[in-house]
């Protein structure tokens, strides 16, 4: 080994003698020490008894890259005055003799220079791995990545012409429609003109008559009408039509969110996959998976979470209602005496509940399980319950006729402040025999029994939106019961006759069929909600079972 191979070790330079801390003439290094030594100090070193078998050798280059100390830290930095001469393996650290007999007592201890060539031959092993196999594996992946990257530029490239057609196709089609509807507003805006008509008879009356009154005969004796209202004939005013222009409800909104998505993944060694632009608005946030299935005993009409992995299960024809665990454990009941059936419930941010009953109250019930009457809905039976944004509770209202609607309450004193009956632009009532109700921002979502839809109207009563069910192309007519509103403001609304839940945007469009009886196992589903905080499905069923599913991811 040359000296310029070890011209790091430090052998004629100003090195302190380990014994007299002088710095002149440290020539010598004692192997047995592991510490340089002057001229001076080596003499006596080997007259000591103690001393006297140690080694003492020249401080060459060649001895210190072997023998010596560390060139990290030379001196102990506990001990400055000692070198390091040996390292503990069980704290992975060099210490001095000091050290060794103190701190690292009944350690595992090996001299300094073969903990140094250990670490020199492990990263000259670990220089060579890199050499011989990390470095080509990186160019290799570099020319791979490189060349991908140019395929991801093609492609970026194909699927931006792909929406560019995507985009002229939408706009010749809105171009195509909206000429339409021109074209009809022209061909209609030619009417005939019946006063122009009517008047030129009249004026082919006044002529004929003129003719007879100058013949100035008898004859015209024969004309002279009984009275003149016989005679004279009447003149009607023209109906007239003019074109309204009905925009669909939110199109701008709609074609925003669903005009397609772009999706991205990785490549794989058998098959690149092309990102392209795709219709399919399949949320990737639903990952519905069955957690625990349990029976009630009851018809699950309606479900309400009630916080800490809880919810309470009702059957509109029972008076009580029941805190079921997602183990299926019942917590505790609370018995709502003469109410005839429970309809529904909703808590409040108190814990107080509101609870409507077939005999036509609405009554609040206690964390204690007081129960106390709210308001009197007389005539009407109230169903359905759910809270507003304001908190307001909101009650599906029924007497069985023309008057149906939705009635807001004040939260404090049960005052009605509202009635909505659903009116669309035609005047035409939606919400005919409202069933229940959920509340999605400031909107209300209602499931109608008659016909069965779901009628979503905004704060002040306007229809926004219908969903019928016709857009899932079912293979039985559609029975919506329960209806529950996601922390991403979509609608999940129980099918009764598919066994199916409706999973539908908050512009009451159909994302897709979840749930399905040949899928998960679902049931003659009824009531249905969705705890948010813990990503909880709770689906009762006229089964007398409660199934649990894993919902939010």
């Amino acid at each position: 080994m040359s000296d310029k191979e070890a011209s790091d070790f430090p052998t004629q330079q100003a090195v302190a003698c380990g014994f007299c801390r002088g710095n002149n003439d440290v020539n010598w290094f004692c192997k047995s020490c592991s510490g340089s030594i002057c001229n001076t100090c080596k003499m006596s070193h080997l007259t000591i008894p103690v001393f006297k078998n140690h080694i003492v050798v020249p401080r060459t280059n060649y001895v210190m890259r072997l023998y010596g100390p560390s060139k990290i830290a030379e001196q102990c930095q506990i001990h400055p005055e000692k070198e390091i001469s040996t390292y503990c393996n069980d704290c992975q650290v060099p210490c001095c003799a000091t050290c060794q007999v103190t701190k690292h007592k009944k350690h595992d201890i090996s001299t300094i220079e073969d903990a140094y060539l250990s670490a020199e031959n492990r990263l000259n092993d670990n220089v060579k791995e890199l050499e011989k196999d990390v470095i080509p594996k990186l160019e290799k992946m570099a020319a791979k990545t490189k060349k991908r990257r140019s395929e991801k530029r093609e492609q970026i490239d194909l699927v931006r012409e792909e929406v560019n057609n995507f985009r002229n196709e939408m706009k010749h089609a809105v171009d195509e429609s909206c000429d339409d509807l021109i074209e009809k507003l022209e061909h209609n805006s030619i009417e005939p003109d019946d006063l122009d008509a009517q008047k030129a008879k009249i004026h082919e009356m006044i002529k004929e008559l003129n003719a007879i009154i100058h013949k100035g005969d008898l004859g015209m004796i024969k004309f002279f009408p009984p009275s003149p209202s016989t005679f004279i004939p009447e003149v009607s005013t023209p109906n007239l039509t003019i074109p309204v222009f009905t925009p669909r409800r939110n199109v701008l909104a709609v074609i925003k969110e669903r005009i397609g998505t772009i999706e991205w993944t990785e490549f794989n060694s058998e098959s690149k996959y092309t990102p392209s632009l795709t219709t399919n608005f399949g949320p990737s946030i639903i990952n519905i998976n069955k957690i625990i299935s349990f029976s009630s005993n009851i018809d699950g009409t309606s479900i309400t979470t009630a916080g800490n992995n809880t919810a309470w299960v009702m059957n509109s024809d029972s008076n009580t209602m029941y805190l079921y665990e997602s183990s299926g454990k019942v917590v505790r009941s609370v018995t709502v005496k003469g109410s005839h059936g429970i309809k529904g419930m909703v808590i409040r941010r108190s814990g107080e509940m509101i609870v409507s009953c077939t005999d036509s109250k609405v009554r609040r019930v206690s964390s204690s399980g007081e129960v106390t009457t709210l308001i009197d809905t007389s005539p009407f039976r109230p169903y359905g319950v759910c809270l507003n944004d304001r908190e307001a509770f909101v009650v599906c209202m029924s007497d069985q006729g023309e008057r149906n609607h939705v009635a807001l309450y004040s939260p404090d004193t049960g005052r009605k402040l509202l009635e909505i009956r659903g009116m669309n632009g035609r005047g035409k009532q939606q919400i005919t025999y409202p069933y229940c109700v959920a509340s999605n921002g400031k909107d209300l979502c209602v499931v109608n029994v008659n016909p069965n839809h779901i009628v979503c109207v905004d704060e002040r009563g306007y229809v926004r939106w219908l969903y019928d069910g016709k857009d899932a192309i079912l293979t039985k007519s559609v029975y919506l019961c329960g209806v529950s509103v996601d922390k991403y403001n979509n609608l999940l609304v129980t099918d009764y006759n598919n066994e199916c839940v409706h999973y539908i945007d908050r512009e009451g469009m159909l994302i897709q069929i979840i749930l399905t009886q040949e899928q998960n196992g679902l049931s003659r589903p009824r009531g249905i909600c969705v705890d948010d905080k813990i990503g909880h499905l709770w689906v009762g069923s006229a089964s007398q079972n409660v199934i649990i599913y894993k919902y939010l991811s």
